[in-house]
């Protein structure tokens, strides 16, 4: 953060600790209640890194290290697909007997569970998470969007000892970091950027592109790049189509829906990959299911809906798309669910 390196656990632990103000406010006037402020139900993606049971491990323990910090000295830890189920039980009591698939497909994860839930009480059969969610799918759109206009594909030419050369512009070595908004500050050295501004002075067409891209890394436009593909992606949920512009980069693209889930193709068919694992683990099939839980701010693309509603005609609800995991989480330190932080392994 501004050429400072932090933990994670250092950027987390004042998120957490605001939280927890701000329940010491709420609960200041009620002395009984007042040691809940305490206690956390952290929720948790199913994997935090792919199916790395290591990654898993660490997460939590930086999970739980920053709610020691933030003062919540009593913490459970629950499943964030898990949670979104509960949510909607408690909002809807009169279910009584389901087999139920939650979907919670968020910025960064795709989780999922699936569920017996008879009278008021409820079974996990299994759960399975991904490293796929709204995140990656900004970066498949920066890929294919801006790449093109900031000069990927294009080629250089500069003199060698005895003659000219002429390559592919190394656009692969800026790839990374461009697409990873929080560090891509990097580009902004000489080893970047000397190579883009030699490019500039050819005074070509494809010129205009490597002012544009110097342009971005100079005054370190990517996290604003991101915003503009995140609104673009949130209206072409509600339109057919939309707009990407940013005109700090001189950057105007229209883009219909159709275009926008041609471009997203993989993610779509890892989302429907990730729904058939599960119901494999689970050992039912899709017919199985009587009732799906779509939650999650990816979850409101409309191809993803489509796929929900192909393989399960009629049983899919909306619940809740960005509250629903924390609401779960609160009825789950009610109830006093969740499991304590495992001892860490020597």
């Amino acid at each position: 953060v501004f050429e400072r390196p932090f933990r994670l656990v250092a950027l987390v632990t004042p998120l957490l600790l605001r939280i927890r103000k701000s329940l010491e406010t709420c609960l200041r006037n009620n002395l009984q209640q007042a040691s809940a402020a305490d206690h956390a139900c952290l929720g948790h993606p199913v994997n935090f890194e792919g199916l790395n049971a290591s990654h898993n491990e660490t997460g939590l323990q930086r999970l739980s290290e920053a709610g020691g910090y933030a003062g919540f000295q009593h913490q459970r830890f629950f499943p964030e697909p898990i949670a979104a189920a509960i949510s909607y039980l408690f909002d809807y009591p009169e279910i009584t007997s389901k087999t139920m698939l939650a979907v919670d497909f968020g910025g960064g994860t795709l989780d999922l569970c699936v569920l017996r839930h008879r009278g008021e009480k409820f079974e996990v059969v299994a759960t399975h998470g991904v490293g796929l969610g709204g995140d990656h799918i900004d970066q498949q759109l920066f890929r294919r969007l801006l790449f093109p206009l900031l000069g990927k594909g294009e080629r250089w030419r500069r003199k060698g000892e005895d003659r000219e050369i002429e390559t592919l512009f190394p656009f692969e070595e800026y790839e990374d970091l461009l697409l990873n908004w929080a560090v891509s500050y990097r580009l902004n050295q000489n080893q970047y950027t000397t190579p883009v501004m030699q490019r500039i002075e050819q005074e070509d067409e494809a010129a205009a592109k490597f002012r544009r891209l110097y342009e971005l890394i100079k005054r370190n436009y990517s996290y604003l790049a991101f915003q503009a593909i995140k609104e673009l992606k949130a209206r072409l949920s509600s339109q057919e189509q939309a707009r990407l512009d940013i005109p700090e980069i001189d950057i105007d693209i229209q883009l219909t829906r159709s275009e926008f889930e041609t471009i997203i193709a993989d993610q779509l068919s890892s989302f429907r990959q990730a729904i058939d694992d599960t119901l494999a683990l689970a050992e039912i099939a899709a017919s199985d299911v009587e009732l799906v839980i779509r939650t999650g701010g990816s979850s409101l693309i409309p191809a993803v809906k489509n796929i929900l509603e192909e393989l399960f005609p009629g049983k899919v609800i909306e619940h809740d798309p960005f509250t629903s995991v924390a609401a779960g989480l609160a009825i789950a330190e009610y109830r006093g669910l969740g499991e304590k932080m495992p001892a860490k392994k020597p």
